[in-house]
């Protein structure tokens, strides 16, 4: 990763999109009306770091030092490619990091927790105190031992950059930062090209019978309840092979276990899926990444850690098979989804929770605040403490906790699959100006007439799968036309047909 961020060509300060014009300005001209920590709020895809970059170009041009602060590996990464792009010399502070030859260059790109434990905790100084801070993923920032870190440079101006300018608990931002700066929202992003448009399957509609109406509208937290069920529906591989089998997916999973879970899942319907968690190791994840970026890979299941700091443009399917009630982590998993690419028409998002009933879509318009009042509602969560369960080392049979490397051998235990239930149910797309079903009707009968030759069924079954599809049987005159070659999808929706049935015969004799 480092030769690779170290090969990148020194090129011009790139050419900014009007909007990301517009913000830099906003942000000069906070810093003039005597704002000392400006937040910028862009969605995910729309360039917040080459703002940065053009803030941090300025500032070194004027003779200011400056720190860029990310919170996650992959985004100190980001950033530093993000800078050499735009020709701007700097250094990377990160544990791990051997190559600290521009360690004293007026930008350095650092890790957080890295700059937490050797700067704040050991009282080292291994860069040039700075004048200006760049914090990303800023709604992170706001705890005590950052807000520490951050007050090591009291004199030095602050620039945070986020995507969702709230927190899950609610605290309010305007602790750190004194001025909010929106330059253009999602839908202005969506019309102008610069993310793609998203379409939603969903619940066909929550169980509002029981919510009472107060002021012409539903009473708030009997709507909340409504539409936030615990329960999963409908399949989520079916589902996938149905709607999606072609293209690259991202699965956000209720734990490492359903993950786990699911990439099996998966795999045994034969599609190339694979796990990754915050637990796996840094080479294993690395090259987990690259295998779903060259494309070996199409399905990549994971438990948030692909909600920060993951940057794949083709990826065109976000899969939430979990609920959650925080409106910022609904909105980072969307995001990871919505940027552009060529030959990408738009995002599907298969919504098995009903987290776009409770949430709404990526582009409506929301009214951020620094005071935390943006409705975020959360549960807090509650663990308990107790002693950590004895491990049996399947490798050398050393007794060991805590851990799921082995101290002795360094067998390292692998993480169990833990199927999370569905109900029964399908998936419908849902919103206004919705496109039609994008297969055609009669190449899908011939692909369907191609799978009776290729697999010696009877002549009746392409006749009854297609109404299965489209519920009503095709005109008799289509069997006068060629059968054709099964594409991909075809013979992705035939599979999860197969899955469906079989899970309904589970629960029949399960009953």
């Amino acid at each position: 990763m480092t030769r690779l961020l170290d090969a990148v060509l020194v090129a011009a300060p790139p050419e900014l999109r009007p909007y990301q014009t517009e913000a830099v300005a906003e942000i000069e001209g906070a810093y003039q009306d005597g704002k000392r920590a400006p937040l910028l709020e862009l969605a995910t895809g729309a360039g917040k770091t080459v703002v940065a970059g053009e803030v941090i170009r300025r500032a070194t041009a004027a003779g200011r030092a400056c720190l860029f602060l990310a919170p996650r590996r992959e985004l100190v990464y980001q950033a530093s490619a993000s800078l050499a792009r735009a020709g701007i010399d700097h250094g990377v502070f990160m544990a791990g990091r051997e190559d600290l030859e521009n360690a004293w260059a007026p930008v350095t790109v650092a890790s957080i927790d890295t700059t937490l434990v050797r700067v704040l905790r050991r009282g080292r100084r291994p860069f040039v105190d700075p004048n200006l801070v760049v914090v990303d993923e800023a709604h992170l920032s706001i705890t005590k031992r950052r807000q520490d870190l951050l007050n090591l440079w009291p004199d030095a101006r602050l620039l945070g950059l986020t995507a969702t300018p709230g927190r899950k608990d609610g605290r309010a931002l305007g602790i750190l930062y004194d001025t909010l700066i929106e330059p253009v929202t999602v839908a202005d992003l969506t019309r102008d090209g610069y993310l793609c448009p998203a379409r939603y399957f969903s619940l066909s509609e929550p169980d509002l019978a029981r919510v009472e109406t107060v002021s012409g509208d539903y009473h708030q937290g009997q709507l909340n309840t409504a539409v936030n069920q615990p329960q999963l529906v409908a399949d989520i591989v079916a589902t996938w092979l149905t709607r999606a089998g072609g293209r690259r997916t991202v699965v956000f999973a209720t734990s490492i276990a359903h993950s786990v879970a699911l990439a099996e899942e998966f795999q045994r319907a034969g599609v190339a899926a694979e796990h990754v968690d915050a637990g796996t190791a840094l080479g294993e994840r690395a090259q987990v990444f690259e295998r779903f970026t060259k494309g070996q890979t199409q399905v990549l299941t994971n438990c948030l850690l692909a909600a920060y700091g993951f940057d794949l443009p083709v990826m065109s399917c976000v899969v939430l098979a979990r609920p959650t009630k925080s409106l910022v982590l609904y909105l980072q998993m969307l995001g990871r989804g919505l940027r552009i690419a060529e030959e990408k028409a738009d995002c599907l998002v298969l919504d098995h929770s009903g987290a776009v009933h409770r949430h709404g879509f990526a582009a409506d318009p929301r009214f951020w605040t620094l005071d935390g009042k943006y409705a975020l509602e959360t549960s807090p969560i509650t663990r308990t403490t107790g002693e950590s369960k004895q491990i049996d080392c399947p490798e050398c049979g050393a007794v060991f906790a805590g851990t799921r490397t082995c101290p002795e051998c360094g067998y390292v235990l692998q993480p169990k699959g833990r199927t999370v239930a569905s109900l029964d149910g399908s998936l419908v797309e849902i919103g206004a100006g919705l496109p039609k079903e994008e297969m055609d009707r009669v190449v899908f009968h011939a692909e369907l007439r191609g799978l009776v030759l290729e697999r010696g069924y009877q002549q009746g079954w392409a006749a009854h799968q297609f109404k299965k599809r489209f519920g009503e049987f095709p005109p008799w005159s289509w069997n006068e036309d060629p059968p054709l070659e099964p594409s991909l999808a075809t013979r992705r929706w035939i599979k999860s047909r197969q899955i469906a049935w079989a899970r309904a015969q589970q629960k029949s004799r399960a009953s």
